[in-house]
């Protein structure tokens, strides 16, 4: 701090700061009466308090919204598994490079962030993953103080209309048993894919994710009173041979089921053959999972699907739908709604806290069902 001595007799005083965003140096100043001790003292304690007032003012008026997105991805990925860092990490990059550049974060409105999204050119999915990036990353900021208000939230993206078309998809979501049946029966048939078939009968029993499944230790299950934990995922951002059991993908997801005779005689199946692979396979790693490969590797996503497709090629009437993991799933859903299990307890069985592919299914099935009743109406 120094001080100046003005015509008319008082002082001046004057003290620096550097701006935390620009890093240049700037100055406030006060004047008094006197420039005595006490004087100094007093003049010390405004100008602190007015450097303090200029900063929080900077903190929100002068803020680019680039440092802020570094800022709370930084923050963020300290909450999310590697596997969702990885996953976000391209639409982190594209709205890095072109949201916000240049613009203070203050200056931001739900206009800016609307014609920012009606403008970009991907799929319904790709928007509502980056409108759901900018919402996080504006809390951040209203947070901090740094907004009042949200602009993102408030902006929208438009209602997806419903058409014929979209409910033709929704039975390509679950197998039909005079589909599953011929598909399993093919991939028990080779030995290069039992393991495979094992590992898809049980998601089409149990309901559970791939990476539910894979990450399954024998002592997740008792065979006495026929519960199973369902308590976390396999996470394979490093590769499978390196990967971990994390925590799962919701607290819905942490749950627990009741087994079928089946889905027991399988998980006992798999530690059998599994055992066997232990004594003779000179290959194998123990790793402590159930559904594995020959090697005791965790059964890997994409080499599951392969098979499927494969297998599914084999067959005389090949099934016309995208075969992956999770259309098991979907087909134990297909299979309650049937039998009229109500919705509340279908998803709690496959863990979902808010399954709009559930809700899907199971609207589709019941509309059947619907209809099924007004044929059997038309006999009397």
């Amino acid at each position: 701090m120094w001080d100046e001595q003005l015509p008319d007799g008082r002082y001046k005083f004057f003290e620096r700061y550097k701006d935390p965003y620009t890093g240049t140096w700037k100055r406030v100043a006060t004047i008094l009466t006197s420039n005595s001790s006490r004087a100094q003292k007093q003049a010390q304690k405004i100008l602190e308090r007015r450097i303090a007032e200029k900063i929080a003012q900077l903190k929100t008026s002068e803020m680019l919204f680039t440092d802020l997105f570094d800022q709370w991805w930084t923050f963020y990925q300290q909450e999310i598994k590697r596997s969702s860092i990885a996953s976000l990490s391209g639409n982190i990059k594209e709205i890095r490079e072109s949201f916000g550049l240049g613009v203070k974060v203050v200056n931001i409105d739900p206009k800016y962030v609307q014609n920012y999204l009606d403008s970009l050119d991907c799929s319904r999915n790709k928007k509502e993953r980056t409108k759901s990036m900018l919402n996080l990353a504006f809390d951040y900021a209203a947070d901090l103080d740094i907004i009042k208000d949200n602009p993102a939230r408030r902006a929208k993206l438009p209602r997806v209309k419903k058409t014929l078309e979209d409910w033709k998809k929704v039975e390509e979501k679950y197998l039909d048993e005079d589909e599953i049946k011929p598909l399993l029966k093919e991939l028990y048939r080779r030995p290069s894919t039992y393991r495979t078939a094992l590992l898809a009968e049980f998601m089409s029993l149990n309901g559970c994710r791939i990476g539910e499944a894979v990450s399954l230790e024998p002592g997740n299950r008792d065979f006495e009173t026929k519960v199973l934990q369902l308590h976390g995922t396999y996470d394979h951002t490093g590769g499978y041979r390196n990967g971990e059991k994390t925590t799962p993908k919701t607290n819905a997801s942490y749950r627990e089921t009741i087994m079928t005779k089946r889905e027991m005689e399988i998980l006992e199946e798999m530690e059998f053959i599994n055992e066997l692979e232990k004594n003779t396979n000179p290959r194998y790693r123990e790793m402590g999972y159930i559904f594995t490969t020959k090697n005791g590797v965790p059964i890997q996503t994409n080499s599951f699907n392969l098979a499927l497709k494969k297998a599914n090629e084999r067959l005389e009437k090949p099934i016309q739908k995208n075969l992956t993991s999770h259309i098991f799933r979907h087909t134990l859903v297909s299979r309650l709604a049937e039998n009229r299990v109500p919705l509340k307890a279908i998803m709690d069985r496959v863990g979902h806290a808010d399954a709009k592919t559930t809700t899907q299914i199971y609207t589709h099935i019941t509309k059947k069902l619907k209809a099924n009743v007004a044929e059997i109406m038309e006999n009397y």
